[in-house]
This record gives C-alpha cells, sequence and structure tokens, in this order.
C-alpha cells in the first residue's frame, strides 16, 4: 500500500545520498488487531472487507532506513464506509482497546481520521408508525402537540419499546410517546445515543493516557466531526489534509453560539 511506496521511497533518497544500509527485503508487514470472542484482540490476517465495525486497527512494522530492522507502529483508523465511520459501542471498545495494546508496548499510535462523530442513531422500525398529532391540521406549519402510535401498531412493538400514554385524536384512542427506548430492536443494536456518548469519553480518556506514554498522531485525511475532532486534538501531533476538516459541533449550533449567520454547512 501507500506506506510501502513511502518507505521505497526513503530507502532510495538514502541510497542515492550515500547510505551503506542494505535494503531489507521485507520493508512492510501487518497483522489487524481484531476482538476475540472474550473481547480481547488478537493477531489476524483476516481479508480486507471483514470487518462488522466501522474501526479497525494494525500492528505495523516499518523498515526505514533509520531503523533498519523493523519499527513497531499500531494503526488505528475509521471505516467511513461502515455507518459513515461514525463511533458507535463496538467501535469505542476496539479504539479502546487498540490504544491501550499501543501504550502497553509503547509502541507510536497513529490515527488515520475521516469519521462522522459519535453515533446517533433512529429506531427505524418505529418510524413508519409515528404520527404527528397537528395542532391545526390544516397548516402543519403552526407545530403538533404531540407524537402518538395508532392502537394497533402500539401493540406490535414488545414493552420497552416505547413508553406512551394513552390519549384521543379525533374519537379515536392512540397512544402519544413520551420517550422512544427501541429495546430489542435490531436497528437500536450496539446503542443510538448515550451509550455512544459514553463511549466517547472512555476514548477521549484513553487519548490523554496515551499523549503522557506514546506518541501519538493523528493523520486527517477527510471529515473528523465531534469526539473524532476531540480525539485528534487531544494527541501529541496532527496532519490534516486540506480536504479535511475537524468540526467540533454543527455548523448551526456554531451559529447560535456567535449570533448570526457565519457557518452555511459542515464544511
Amino acid at each position: 500500500g501507500m506506506i510501502k511506496v513511502e518507505l521505497i521511497k526513503k530507502w532510495g533518497e538514502y541510497r542515492e545520498a550515500g547510505g551503506r544500509r542494505a535494503v531489507p527485503a521485507d520493508l512492510f508487514s501487518s497483522v489487524e488487531l481484531v476482538p476475540s470472542p472474550d473481547g480481547e484482540l488478537v493477531e489476524s490476517t483476516r481479508s480486507p472487507g471483514g470487518n462488522n465495525v466501522g474501526v479497525l486497527a494494525w500492528r505495523c512494522t516499518l523498515a526505514t532506513p533509520e531503523y533498519p530492522e523493523g519499527r513497531d507502529i499500531v494503526i488505528i483508523a475509521n471505516d467511513v464506509t461502515f455507518q459513515a465511520g461514525s463511533f458507535g459501542v463496538a467501535e469505542d471498545d476496539l479504539f479502546q482497546k487498540a490504544s491501550e495494546y499501543a501504550r502497553a508496548r509503547g509502541l507510536p499510535r497513529i490515527h488515520i481520521a475521516c469519521n462522522s462523530g459519535a453515533r446517533v442513531g433512529l429506531a427505524e422500525e418505529l418510524k413508519p408508525y409515528v404520527k404527528a398529532k397537528w395542532t391545526e391540521d390544516s397548516d402543519p406549519s403552526k407545530g403538533f402537540d404531540f407524537l402518538y402510535l395508532e392502537e394497533e401498531d402500539y401493540k406490535r412493538f414488545d414493552e420497552g419499546t416505547v413508553v406512551a400514554e394513552e390519549a384521543t385524536v379525533d374519537g379515536r384512542k392512540v397512544f402519544a410517546i413520551e420517550s422512544i427506548i427501541g429495546e430489542g430492536l435490531k436497528s437500536t443494536a450496539g446503542g443510538i445515543g448515550v451509550e455512544n456518548l459514553q463511549g466517547s469519553g472512555l476514548i477521549a480518556g484513553e487519548t490523554s493516557r496515551a499523549y503522557n506514554e506514546v506518541f501519538t498522531l493523528s493523520y486527517v485525511t477527510g471529515r473528523s466531526v465531534g469526539i473524532g475532532a476531540y480525539l485528534n486534538r487531544l494527541g501529541q501531533r496532527v496532519i490534516q489534509m486540506v480536504n479535511g476538516p475537524m468540526i467540533l459541533t454543527g455548523f448551526g449550533a456554531l451559529n447560535k453560539l456567535l449570533g448570526k449567520k457565519v457557518y452555511t454547512s459542515q464544511d
């Protein structure tokens, strides 16, 4: 890949400058670090694309002119093709364990950042059934009184999926939604809100510890949002591509803070 190409280039420059060390036969090797059934990281040589989590980690060995015997580093990367690279519980757990792996071995920790921050999801199974009790049916722009489920739709879901109270709409008994828990739904597996924010705190704390114990660097290759941006700033060094903005919060929130329209998009 790109790392091996750069190593070949470095060795070429070294030899052209009069360096006498022989170029090693194996300039770059890597093993993926994947969670085992008991939750610990184990080395794997599985094929690319076999992950079901939006964070990946590798232990890589680089043979450089300065260190021809090979120097190990740990690379942690977001997979932006998996749920837009967002951080859920599984992603936070893998990130934390991979960073801890680097700290325990005294290895440099490199984060390749391209993500959409903490995952904020929806109970997708409920969406087709949620209705609004409009304040004025003829003019939805005036807002709504509450969201509700029809009685037959409310009964489709197990207890714990939604918290609701009985109400009346046009003489029909409906269930006005107080909160959506989403317990037991496929779309909420792995967390869709608070759980993910707790995980953000976990990996922020881990990155702070890594800052004090090993070399930490983030290479921002694309948009990095929320906890993804904080992780970069909590490290010792940041390399940021021109088309890789770091966004601590949404543009709408920034405009409200500033009291005027300064930003028009996340870019």
